[in-house]
């Protein structure tokens, strides 16, 4: 059972500061390595990548950039997945060594259960860990983050003689203003608590496991 719960932010400033700040939080629990393991480098390696999207997320945020805050969060969620892998394989140890030192790609790698680590498996294992759609929230994700009728979607507008208005542009249409705020909102929200899952959550938890 998880101890970092999802709880929406409706505070924009609220929540811009806590994302901010998740590398600051990172660093606290950086500092508290003493004996370095394999393990450690491998959180070392995934926290850095995770901390490396926060200054371009809240640049999107700004300029209500839903397929950049869509792509930064599957980044975030892969972050996530990839280091909750460690959990599911019978050697963390082994596992980290294969992935860092020896270039094995982690969907070929197995867990205890002879299941390759697959974005699927891996998605459901958080999914069932945390007891949230992880898997649902995932694909919707992709679905801002790959080609699909969704970008069709994005630029076309019905009108009322059956008509159809297309809109092509760097910018929001403004007639989605209060939808693009709100999937803004919402991926923000996963961002943060993705975030915090990695460091104060599996992060932390290797660093409690070391001491036994």
């Amino acid at each position: 059972m998880s101890k970092v719960k999802y709880q929406f932010i409706e505070n924009e400033d609220e929540l811009r500061f806590k994302i901010n700040t998740l590398d600051k939080v990172a660093n606290e629990y950086l500092m508290k390595i003493e004996d370095l393991y394999m393990e450690d480098l491998f959180f070392m390696s995934v926290i850095d990548k995770s901390i490396k999207l926060i200054d371009t997320f809240l640049f999107a945020l700004d300029r209500r950039n839903i397929t950049i805050l869509a792509t930064l969060t599957r980044v975030q969620m892969d972050c996530v997945m990839r280091a909750f892998a460690g959990t599911m394989v019978s050697d963390s140890g082994d596992f980290c060594k294969a992935v860092l030192v020896e270039n094995v790609p982690i969907n070929k790698l197995k867990d205890t259960n002879n299941q390759k680590l697959t974005d699927k498996h891996l998605c459901e294992a958080v999914g069932k860990y945390l007891n949230l759609p992880v898997y649902d929230l995932y694909k919707k994700v992709c679905g801002f983050v790959h080609f699909s009728s969704a970008s069709f979607h994005n630029i076309a507008k019905a009108g009322e003689n059956c008509d159809m208005t297309m809109f092509i542009s760097r910018e929001n249409r403004k007639d989605d203003k209060q939808e693009f705020e709100r999937l803004s909102l919402e991926l923000a929200n996963q961002f943060f608590f993705f975030g915090s899952l990695l460091i104060e959550e599996l992060f932390a938890s290797w660093l409690e496991q070391k001491k036994s």
